[in-house]
């Protein structure tokens, strides 16, 4: 692979550690507060339902936290579950924060920024959202599905319902620093090990052994 191709791949990864970052990040939470954030939008595959309620039995510990959802709409109409997640949030005092599709740019900064980031979804094929997640340092509480295990390790916190995301995110959120330093260390590595050059780079040597 040709440096040119390398510094091509390498042109996607985070910014959260770019100058200006910073102020990114401390933008998003003098503009939202302490949150917990779920990417992807409101769909039944993302398990939305489930972190609303998540986000309930949190703040009975933590009043202070908001649920803030980033993602645009997708193809499919999803209207009746979005009303689903409406009336269940408004019936447990919930009110999220629905910023609906984020600037490529501005993404990074909001993910960082989070108390936590929630990941409840009930199917998925790698978890990219979630591995975001790990690559800004964001603490990860994420429903325990078998290839989430396989790809999040013990980076994440896996959980298997709302009471377990609830109080693994009352966990995380009362970390001492040096546990969430530690935690966010371990989520880069992590993220480290499945960057987008990593993968060309293992295509690239697996099409060249095919041979002519």
């Amino acid at each position: 692979m040709s440096e040119r191709q390398r510094a091509n791949l390498r042109h996607g990864a985070s910014r959260t550690a770019r100058p200006g970052a910073a102020g990114e990040r401390a933008s998003w939470r003098t503009r939202l507060g302490r949150y917990v954030l779920s990417v992807g939008g409101i769909e039944p595959r993302k398990g939305s339902v489930d972190l609303v309620r998540a986000v309930a039995l949190l703040r009975r510990t933590h009043p202070d936290v908001a649920l803030v959802v980033a993602g645009g709409e997708t193809l499919f109409d999803h209207r009746a579950y979005r009303a689903s997640f409406d009336a269940v949030a408004q019936q447990l005092g919930v009110e999220p924060v629905v910023l609906g599709t984020v600037e490529h740019e501005r993404l990074p900064a909001l993910v960082a920024a989070a108390s936590a980031v929630g990941f409840l979804s009930t199917r998925e094929g790698f978890g990219l959202a979630a591995m975001e997640a790990l690559a800004a340092g964001a603490p990860l509480v994420a429903r325990d599905l078998p290839v989430l295990r396989e790809v999040l390790g013990d980076a994440a916190v896996l959980v298997d319902g709302p009471e377990a995301a609830a109080a693994a995110l009352a966990r995380v959120l009362d970390e001492a620093p040096a546990e969430r330093e530690r935690r966010g260390l371990a989520g880069r590595g992590r993220a480290s090990r499945c960057s987008w050059e990593r993968a060309a780079e293992q295509h690239w040597a697996w099409y060249e052994g095919l041979g002519p």
